[in-house]
């Protein structure tokens, strides 16, 4: 039994007959798809099982990566080494203690007050326990 064209749906007799990219077609009927330009074995570029010609071949643009078992893989691989490496940088860093933080005009105005506070606290200490002292 002869097959069917694959671009007229006719059938394709052995004189007539191009097998290409998985489908037969008469000679007439293998064509670019955009401009219809003859296409022969010799001059044709496969797309998705269509012929086309060389300046009508479609350009493939790669804008985002499938997510192949190998891809899913390598990507928690990946995060598990991030976290290990987090993991043994805190570790690391758990004993030293803190880092020390530089005096920001906020943090010197508000060891002044408390040095201030702590001052007022001493002298009135101070003048209570003479205060009690002179009297007692």
């Amino acid at each position: 039994m002869n097959p069917q064209c694959a671009r007229c749906g006719k059938v394709v007799y052995p004189t007539e007959k191009v097998n290409c990219l998985d489908k037969y077609w008469h000679k007439g009927c293998f064509h670019c798809e955009v401009c219809k330009m003859a296409l022969n074995m010799n001059n044709y570029k496969g797309y998705e099982k269509k012929p086309y010609c060389n300046a009508h071949y479609p350009k493939q643009s790669f804008t985002t990566v499938a997510d192949t078992p190998e891809n899913l893989r390598l990507k928690q691989q990946s995060e598990l080494q991030s976290q290990v490496k987090y993991k043994r940088d805190f570790e690391e860093s758990k004993g030293r203690g803190f880092s020390i933080v530089t005096d920001t005009p906020e943090l010197q105005r508000l060891k002044k007050t408390q040095e201030q506070i702590s001052n007022v606290g001493a002298h009135l200490f101070h003048d209570v326990a003479a205060l009690t002292c002179v009297s007692g």
